[in-house]
């Protein structure tokens, strides 16, 4: 019954056109580094300020993950996707019991497939949180996708995860699909690792993706930029969550200098090839590191494109019910096309 309300509210406010936010709602958007945030983006973080869910991190358990899950998933801030496709989950390591959920769109249009990684900071976010912008991939691209579960933190520490990816990339391979028809992709926390197993593989020597799409990734663990500060809260992510998110993750403090798990470590490797599709938001923290590993790819010699939506904040192609969010998730799905 609460989310019957909390829904009701989120819908009328999603119907009302700008003209009318701009009435009801006539407060100034935040103005940052000569932006605006979007103005219909200001008031969903006001709203998502009264009705989101904040999980307790001085008691976090796997209830809590649940709980913060569960109620993500029940509010209405994100469309749909179309109905002309299947799913089923798939085992991909009988020992760990690991799982991936492979999306079949009704109309194939592309060999390749994507392997996906969804995002939480490695503590919070499923396959579940992620279905309906995973089926919409599927379905606009016309392709396969491997959305996989992988093993969360603090329960697993760093590299667990990144065995996990490992695991499935290889299982994928195993299906006799080859590794230039594979894409590797993911948002935020999915996009580091994304990136860390693209990584991993040129020093395993296992034959490499065709590609990498990293959807606002976490870089560095040392939040030492400019926009982890100046948009430290009031933005969705905020900085304190980073710091938690990295400290679950970290198993000791070597991490720190591991090129899987801070990735600006990587400097110097030159066979790092792997074409990249980036994407940042402006009002989010992690916008400079992402750039600081566009440049750090360009200066090895990497074919890497970017795209960056200076008016949105982290997190929004999982918020395509603002309209701002949904145009910009198109785009990135038109960008992804051309690695088909």
């Amino acid at each position: 019954m609460k989310y019957f309300f909390i829904n009701l509210i989120l819908n009328l406010f999603f119907m009302m056109p700008d003209r009318l936010l701009g009435i009801f709602f006539p407060k100034k958007s935040a103005f940052i580094r000569n932006r605006y945030l979007d103005h219909q983006s200001t008031i969903f973080l006001k709203l998502i300020e009264i009705f989101g869910y904040k999980p307790d991190v001085d008691n976090f358990d796997d209830r809590e993950r649940i709980n913060s899950n569960n109620a993500r998933m029940s509010l209405n801030i994100n469309k749909k996707p179309p109905k002309n496709f299947s799913f089923k989950d798939v085992v991909i390591d009988q020992k760990k019991g690991a799982i991936a959920r492979k999306y079949t769109p009704d109309s194939i249009h592309s060999d390749k497939v994507m392997l996906y990684f969804h995002g939480g900071g490695y503590v919070l976010g499923s396959i579940e949180t992620h279905h309906n912008f995973v089926a919409l991939l599927s379905v606009m691209l016309g392709i396969k996708i491997y959305s996989l579960e992988y093993s969360l933190s603090p329960e697993n520490k760093y590299p667990r995860a990144l065995e996990d990816a490992k695991e499935a990339y290889k299982y994928i391979l195993d299906e006799g699909i080859q590794s230039n028809q594979i894409l590797l992709c993911g948002d935020s926390a999915g996009a580091h690792l994304a990136a860390s197993l693209n990584f991993d593989l040129t020093v395993s020597d296992i034959p490499m993706p065709g590609a990498q799409i990293l959807i606002y990734p976490m870089i560095s663990p040392t939040l030492n930029f400019e926009s982890m500060d100046l948009y430290k809260e009031n933005f969705l992510l905020t900085k304190g969550s980073m710091e938690w998110f990295w400290d679950q993750l970290r198993s000791n403090d070597t991490d720190d200098n591991d090129p899987r798990f801070n990735l600006l470590k990587q400097d110097g490797l030159t066979c790092y090839k792997t074409p990249t599709l980036l994407i940042t938001a402006g009002f989010d923290p992690l916008c400079d590191e992402g750039n600081d590993y566009a440049n750090f790819l360009k200066s090895n010699g990497n074919n890497v494109s970017k795209l960056h939506f200076p008016d949105l904040f982290h997190g929004f192609v999982n918020l395509t019910n603002i309209r701002k969010a949904e145009k910009s998730t198109n785009q990135i799905i038109e960008s992804v096309r051309e690695y088909l």
